[in-house]
């Protein structure tokens, strides 16, 4: 196959299109986290990291993709590895935070009081954790890559070989379903707290919060966790060389919208969110006009029905 058709052309622009909105998204995630006070509690400031790491994410897939237009395949997978090690170091802190985010709202829910008391140091020393764990699975890449193996498309499941492949892999698929069991959790102890009506307050804010996080988890386990677990398979199975280049140019759909949907999801689901980023792009007085209307048209409809 000729070089220039190993990833079609229309599959490259339409991924960076999407990378690009993706960044967007997430830079904007992270402006409103420093510029709205109601946004800065533990948990938003935690959210605010993940996008950061996650605009870091879409900066490395527009990365590849420019590679990809000017035809830079065929590379050793040393090269790949440098020009892949900042990327690939923002996937493993988007994986770790989500982890820890999930844990936060675990915690939440199932210690209220004690939350509200928990020291902000407890938070510090999980991000240095996250930093430590990245930076030792990103940077073990480097010594099992090689100036003679050729890689034919740089991609960040071929940016890792042979023994720092299966640590990554191995790694990231046990925090995926560390994630799945904490999220679950969290769900399973808000609902019990609901129906014996503790800490009602409590609840209501958390539950505001987990709504989104619910859809965010639901995308996490569809492009995420189902990008590792097929990495699973295809590190046990043993494929044609054909069948895996497809495997790994594939699976790039799911990070990339992994990457690029907490925006969206927190626009719809989140109103602090929703009007954050309205204020941010001065859109909030043209949807308060919108509303406004609605809400004297649906006075009007009621008043005429009471006269009929």
């Amino acid at each position: 196959m000729n070089a220039t058709n190993l990833v079609p052309a229309p599959m490259i622009y339409l991924t960076l299109t999407i990378s690009i909105i993706g960044l967007i998204g997430n830079l904007t995630i992270v402006f409103v986290t420093v510029w709205n006070k109601r946004l800065q509690s533990r948990c938003n400031v935690l959210i605010g990291l993940l996008a950061l790491f996650d605009a870091i994410v879409c900066i490395y897939l527009i990365h590849l993709r420019i590679l990809m237009i000017l035809d830079m395949y065929m590379i050793t997978s040393t090269k790949c590895f440098l020009l892949s090690s900042y990327g690939l170091f923002a996937l493993n802190m988007q994986s770790s935070l989500g982890l820890v985010i999930g844990l936060d709202r675990l915690y939440n829910v199932t210690f209220p009081t004690r939350y509200s008391q928990l020291s902000n140091s407890v938070y510090t020393s999980f991000i240095f954790m996250c930093v430590i764990f990245s930076f030792v699975i990103t940077f073990s890449g480097y010594s099992y890559s090689s100036d003679t193996e050729i890689v034919s498309v740089c991609l960040p499941p071929t940016a890792y070989t042979d023994k720092s492949r299966v640590i990554w892999i191995g790694s990231n698929f046990i925090i995926s379903i560390l994630v799945i069991l904490v999220y679950g959790g969290a769900h399973i102890r808000c609902r019990i707290l609901k129906a014996n009506h503790v800490h009602e307050q409590t609840v209501e804010t958390v539950n505001r919060l987990l709504k989104s996080l619910t859809v965010v988890i639901a995308i996490y386990v569809c492009t995420w966790f189902l990008t590792i677990s097929s990495l699973v398979v295809s590190q046990v199975i043993t494929f044609s060389p054909m069948v895996t280049a497809e495997i790994n140019r594939q699976l790039g759909w799911l990070v990339i919208i992994n990457a690029s949907l907490n925006f969206f999801v927190y626009f719809w689901r989140a109103s602090e969110y929703r009007k954050a980023f309205l204020r941010l792009y001065g859109l909030s007085r043209l949807f308060r006009t919108e509303s406004t209307s609605m809400e004297a048209a649906s006075r009007v409809l009621k008043s005429s029905h009471v006269r009929i």
